[in-house]
């Protein structure tokens, strides 16, 4: 009777098949499921987190924007100021009854007007209105401001110092109604009816300068006095100029203070639309500057691509549920396809199985059970507990074999059943299983044929040894008729497998010297021995083979020869492989002896092994000499004893690379040396083997390309990169010490460049730059960063008025005459500084300060030197 589990009560092994099945059940809607749910949570944080990204981008393009403007804009209000002071202190120092007339003041106000691109001009104002054109040509201009917004507030805003008027149009005959921005200022001494001075900056040329840097639009731009009063705006809005935002909307007053920042605008002011933008304030003149844009126009176009996002999610979703549903319905088909396979298979007497590429079995049928006397649990390897303990390896390792490689079985076995004990002969047949191009297993049934077993196993075992091996089996009668020629001979000759044998001899397949030979030498020889064995060639079909041939005598009980059996085996493989193995050794000693590299080989000893031809160059020794010899005396101490981590490493089966100066070398020679382990096939070390390639020019050529990147080509100073590495190294250095940062800043560089060319200006910044040198310790750093911007490091210094020092000798040698070619040229240096203490300070911290005490030098009149600490 069969010991398989009832219906009634499922053994561990069907519950555990059940789980399974109900999980690859699972499978499919968990997969779609987490797809669907990996699509959504992706949409969802697009659809969130891209519009503040959008956001935050948009505030930091609107915070750069307005930076570059004030850059733009506070150069001309410079220039105007300076225009106004001029002019003041002209008027007030000249004597006589027309200085208005003089040429020298209409020169300097046209020089004023070129040197801005027409963008400031100058004029004198009366408390009636009436203006005073200063340039050449326009004394009787009949110009007039008088009943302008602009001039209302002038007596009121203007009482000393300089301040910003509202914008207007100077109006006469060559007036070319253009709207400008006033810049006041009261004249130190009246000039007949005449008490204020005003630089007119031209709007439209102020706008275009700004819109160089500014975002495009939607994007705006205000011009918005400290008071609140709007100055300008670009794009315009009708009736935006003139009105005093602080008023209107107090909370506008706080959003703004500081010298620059972030505000929000509900756009009441303007066209409606809420906003938000960045400002920047320019103290020095009161004036405020405001560049905004609206979240719609940053949002709008995401808006659309959140809804083709949502849509394809929508899409896609749909895709995967139908697609998850017919999946079900092709599994449910698939689930009752093998339920009848597997029913079908129960109903047969023949049992039936399937084993996985290691000949593990996977599947068996009720009668497989029942012939072998096995349980359901046992399938795996159960059959192997049937058979003779002693023949159980050799047995599985066949087994594993045949299914690995998808030899077909076709085999009587004789094995105890597993549930009375008694000894059966069970029939194994099975064919491989090939799955995309690969043997991935094997199917079969197993038979019970105990009646006619013990003779059929003698005759199969036979038959299978012959068929399957790869060898040429033929026997033969003494004189010679070939009566047997196994599959693998017959189909190296050209036979079909079923082709007769008559009228073949064993002499068609060997020359007359070789027949003569089998006749006269290896025949007796087996004869007498019993067996002949050597190495012949044969002719098979029609190639010439070489084999290793075995000829055994078969004898009959009164020591009759009844057949010879000569079994041959193609050594073509072998010979080929053996020239292959020659001519490699060959190409590899040429090519190791003609490496430029230095190649070295030796065993787990330390002994030498072989080193080709660049190695016994190098080191001026000859391989002939030093095989078997230590590596330790190859090397001497000094050079062994860095080579010794290496070589033991390899030893142990790492591999290692060092880059290796030769202390032997006068030129300074360096080596990138690698150890490595010698393996042989098995995978066992068997020694080591080192490669050193010469280095040293591929480094020489590494270090002068660093070099190169960092030095500004013209002046041969640190550029931008060099000059932040250095800083940064001595920022690195020791914690506790005292640096200082000095920036420069030229001042009259650009008219250089613009009266004389920029070949002269090279010419000057290189001047400048040899000063530097002479003027700073070896250690200090000095660069250009750009155009005429210098920067100095001074590392370890003492104290902080050292800074000042250095400071005030660079500002006193750079400001000394300088001679290019005939041009004696005279230019001066701004420089701010900052002194601060390693391990206390970053290097962004550091340049901040320094600009800023540079920034304040500038305003000091250029010339001189600021600086502070941190």
């Amino acid at each position: 009777m069969s010991d398989a589990p009832s219906p009634a009560e499922p053994s561990p092994l069907a519950r555990r098949r059940r789980w399974r099945e109900r999980a690859l059940l699972l499978a499919p809607a968990l997969a779609f499921g987490s797809v669907v749910l990996t699509i959504w949570v992706v949409v969802g944080w697009y659809v969130l987190e891209k519009p503040r990204e959008l956001l935050t981008q948009q505030r930091q393009e609107l915070a750069t924007g307005v930076r570059a403007v004030a850059l733009q804009t506070e150069p001309v209000l410079r220039q105007a100021e300076s225009a106004l002071r001029v002019v003041d202190l002209w008027l007030l120092t000249r004597r006589g009854d027309r200085p208005l007339a003089d040429a020298m003041l209409r020169q300097f106000v046209d020089s004023v007007r070129s040197g801005s691109r027409q963008v400031v001009d100058i004029v004198l104002v009366s408390p009636t209105g009436k203006v005073r054109r200063l340039q050449a040509g326009a004394e009787e201009d009949d110009a007039s401001i008088a009943g302008t917004a602009a001039f209302g507030e002038i007596a009121g805003l203007v009482r000393e110092g300089i301040a910003l008027g509202l914008p207007l149009r100077l109006g006469g005959r060559i007036d070319d109604g253009r709207l400008r921005l006033p810049l006041l200022m009261r004249l130190s001494r009246p000039l007949d009816d005449y008490e204020f001075v005003m630089a007119t900056i031209d709007l439209q040329r102020l706008h275009d300068a700004q819109g160089l840097f500014a975002p495009m639009p939607p994007y705006s731009l205000v011009m918005l006095r400290n008071d609140g009063l709007a100055l300008a705006r670009r794009p315009e809005v009708p009736g935006f100029v003139g009105r005093n935002l602080f008023e209107q909307f107090p909370a506008a007053r706080r959003d703004l203070t500081g010298d620059e920042g972030f505000f929000v605008s509900s756009g009441a002011a303007t066209d409606g639309r809420p906003r938000i933008g960045a400002f920047v304030s320019l103290p020095d003149y009161g004036l405020k500057l405001l560049l905004s844009g609206t979240e719609e126009d940053v949002l709008l176009p995401f808006w659309r691509q959140r809804s083709l996002v949502l849509a394809a999610a929508a899409l896609a979703t749909l895709g995967l549920v139908l697609l998850a549903r017919w999946l079900g319905q092709l599994q449910r088909a698939a689930r009752l396809r093998e339920a009848t396979l597997q029913a079908t298979s129960n109903a047969m007497p023949l049992g039936l199985f399937r084993t996985d590429e290691t000949g593990r079995i996977v599947y068996v049928n009720d009668s497989y059970l029942r012939v072998h006397g096995l349980r359901r649990e046992d399938i795996a390897w159960g059959w192997t507990t049937l058979v003779h303990p002693e023949q159980r390896d050799m047995l599985i390792q066949r087994w594993k074999h045949h299914m690995a490689t998808g030899e077909p079985i076709d085999m009587v076995r004789k094995m105890k059943r597993g549930d009375d004990g008694r000894i059966r002969w069970i029939a194994v047949r099975t064919a491989p299983l090939f799955f995309d191009g690969k043997v991935a297993g094997q199917a079969g049934t197993v038979e019970d044929v105990t009646e006619r077993g013990e003779q059929e196993k003698a005759r199969k075992t036979l038959t299978a040894i012959f068929d399957m091996t790869p060898d040429f089996v033929c026997q033969a009668s003494e004189q010679g008729v070939v009566s047997y020629l196994n599959p693998a001979a017959r189909a190296r000759l050209g036979m079909a497998a079923d082709a007769p044998l008559h009228e073949t001899h064993i002499s068609d397949y060997f020359s007359a010297e070789q027949l003569e030979l089998y006749e006269k030498f290896v025949l007796p020889e087996a004869m007498r021995q019993g067996h002949w064995r050597g190495r012949v060639s044969v002719q098979l079909g029609q190639d010439r083979v070489p084999v290793d041939c075995l000829i055994i005598m078969h004898r009959d009980l009164r020591g009759r020869i009844e057949t010879i059996s000569v079994i041959l085996r193609d050594m073509s493989e072998q010979v080929s492989a053996q020239r292959e193995r020659e001519r490699s050794e060959a190409m590899l000693l040429a090519v190791a002896h003609t490496a430029r590299a230095q190649f070295l080989v030796g065993d787990t000893e330390g002994r030498v092994i072989f080193f080709n031809a660049a190695f016994e160059q190098q080191h001026r020794v000859q391989l002939k000499d030093w095989v078997g010899r230590p590596l330790a005396e190859l090397f001497g101490p000094q050079d062994h004893a860095r080579r010794a981590p290496l070589i033991a490493a390899a030893l142990a089966g790492e591999t290692r690379r060092l880059d290796l100066a030769d202390g032997n070398a006068r030129d300074g020679r360096s080596f990138d040396v690698q150890y490595a382990p010698l393996r042989v096939q098995s995978g066992e070390i068997e020694g080591l083997i080192a490669i050193e390639v010469d280095v040293t020019e591929a480094r020489r050529e590494e270090a002068r390309l660093r070099l190169a990147s960092q030095t500004d080509a013209l002046t041969q100073l640190l550029n931008r990169a060099g000059f932040e590495e250095g800083a940064r190294e001595q920022l690195a250095a020791v914690a506790g010490q005292r640096l200082a940062l000095l920036c420069l800043d030229l001042d009259k560089f650009k008219p250089v460049n613009d009266q004389h060319g920029h070949p002269t200006g090279d010419a000057l910044l290189k001047a400048v730059a040899l000063r530097l040198r002479h003027a700073l310790r070896p250690n200090d750093l000095a660069a250009r960063l750009g155009g005429d911007e210098f920067a100095v490091l001074l590392p370890q210094i003492h104290e902080a008025q050292a800074a000042a020092a250095v400071s005030a000798k660079l500002l006193q040698a750079i400001s000394a005459p300088y001679h290019i070619g005939e041009l004696e040229l005279e230019i001066g240096v701004s420089i701010g500084y900052c002194v601060a203490t390693t391990g206390a300070v970053s290097l962004e911290q550091l340049v901040e300060k320094a600009d800023a005490s540079l920034y304040e030098a500038k305003r000091a009149g250029r010339g001189c030197f600021r600086g502070s600490g941190i």
